[in-house]
């Protein structure tokens, strides 16, 4: 196969990659009545349940950048979709808590690995100014599956057991086209290939953690992404009762404005890499979509008009979403990161990701501002200040090189 037509190939399979864990995880808030009542699950151990696929992203996405680093992409997560596939098959057959949070914990595997290694298999297929938008392509796939289960599995599945073999079977497809397809590089001549592939694991532990945690330029991005989260999040789990408080609005009415902050995130992942491209600068770009994102959370909830809190919460989850696509590429793009250490690099970052998804609005926002929800979202506000301050102080990177 040509690697003109091979590279699309890989991408699509990386994409497919990203669906299974998410589209399992969903599943269950459709059926978390039925879930709770057979396995006699309390509130709590629902939510550890639907949770446990990103605890294991958060405590191992940093070791696991280093391993994918030292061993290379398509082993580490192939080895990471052995597990997940188990963790599909193994939870219809739970029966009661423990397994079956083991079992959903598994299925993170796979998720956490092709999310830590995206940027660096994209860099090694694709130049640098075609990253930042199939990248942003790749975080759209990320919010279909959710959006697929959430909206079609009542429909199309009889009862759980049912639906959890499909997404089984989803899981198992998806892990042999990543067999069959995927490559960590392009093909060359075999001996170039075991150069390549020896120089990569000379990357030792050691140095991957001297290289990427000096790095000023991943941290300062790690933090504006952990900002992102914690207001985006905030938004999306407390707008609906909000504005139902604040407003009258029937609830109904309230979710589906609220789903225009998770609709304005995907419009974003796709919009933000073309601007960025225009604005040429990352010390343009951060500070000045951060300080739109500010003005925008304070406002997007404080309209009487249903129309206007439509397009405003649109607007607020776009700007939201704008400069994600960027911050994930970013690994391949900062000096004395590239594909070598990307990895790791991403690890990092994805680690403070689901950090400021999780911390900040349960045990700094909602702990501050209780029913509040004013000051609830103008917290929420602060941390694009936050973002603000830390996009000014990144190292300019573009995309405009044609190496890495």
């Amino acid at each position: 196969m040509e690697t003109k037509n091979q590279k699309w190939l890989v991408f699509a399979v990386l994409c497919l990659a990203y669906m299974p864990a998410s589209y399992a995880q969903y599943q269950l808030s459709v059926f978390a009545p039925d879930l709770m009542a057979d396995y006699g699950l309390t509130t709590s151990q629902f939510s550890s349940v639907f949770t446990s696929p990103m605890l294991v992203a958060i405590f191992l996405s940093f070791a696991g950048g280093i391993i994918s680093d030292r061993f290379g992409a398509k082993k580490v997560t192939s080895i990471a979709f052995v597990l997940t596939c188990i963790g599909l098959i193994g939870r219809i057959f739970a029966g009661s808590y423990l397994p079956f949070f083991l079992c959903m914990a598994l299925t993170g595997f796979s998720q956490m690995f092709v999310n830590t290694n995206a940027s660096k298999i994209m860099g090694s297929w694709f130049e640098p100014k075609k990253v930042g938008m199939l990248m942003g392509v790749f975080a759209l796939c990320g919010q279909i599956p959710g959006a697929f289960a959430t909206a079609t599995t009542a429909v199309l599945f009889p009862n759980m057991k049912a639906a959890y073999g499909a997404a089984a079977v989803f899981g198992v497809l998806v892990f042999a086209l990543w067999l069959l397809f995927v490559k960590d590089r392009p093909g060359t001549s075999g001996e170039q290939e075991v150069k390549e592939e020896i120089s990569e694991k000379q990357a030792s532990v050691r140095e991957c953690l001297g290289v990427v945690l000096k790095n000023k330029g991943i941290w300062c991005i790690s933090v504006c992404i952990m900002m992102i989260l914690g207001c985006n999040v905030t938004l999306s789990t407390f707008l609906p009762i909000a504005l139902q408080k604040m407003h009258g609005l029937d609830l109904a009415v309230c979710g589906t404005i609220a789903s225009m902050i998770t609709l304005g995130n995907c419009v974003g992942s796709i919009t933000g890499p073309i601007i960025f491209q225009k604005v040429g600068r990352v010390k343009r770009f951060v500070p000045g979509i951060a300080a739109l994102s500010f003005v925008s959370v304070l406002i997007c909830w404080r309209f009487d008009s249903v129309l206007l809190l439509y397009a405003f919460c649109l607007l607020t989850g776009t700007l939201l979403g704008a400069a994600m696509p960027i911050f994930f590429s970013a690994p391949i793009l900062l000096e004395g990161i590239g594909i070598r250490y990307a990895g790791s690099a991403a690890g990092v970052i994805a680690t403070l990701q689901l950090l400021g998804a999780v911390l900040i609005p349960t045990y700094i926002l909602t702990p501050i501002a209780g029913e509040n929800y004013g000051l609830l979202f103008s917290l929420a506000a602060l941390c694009m200040l936050v973002m603000f301050v830390f996009g000014l102080l990144i190292p300019e990177f573009t995309t405009s090189k044609e190496t890495i």
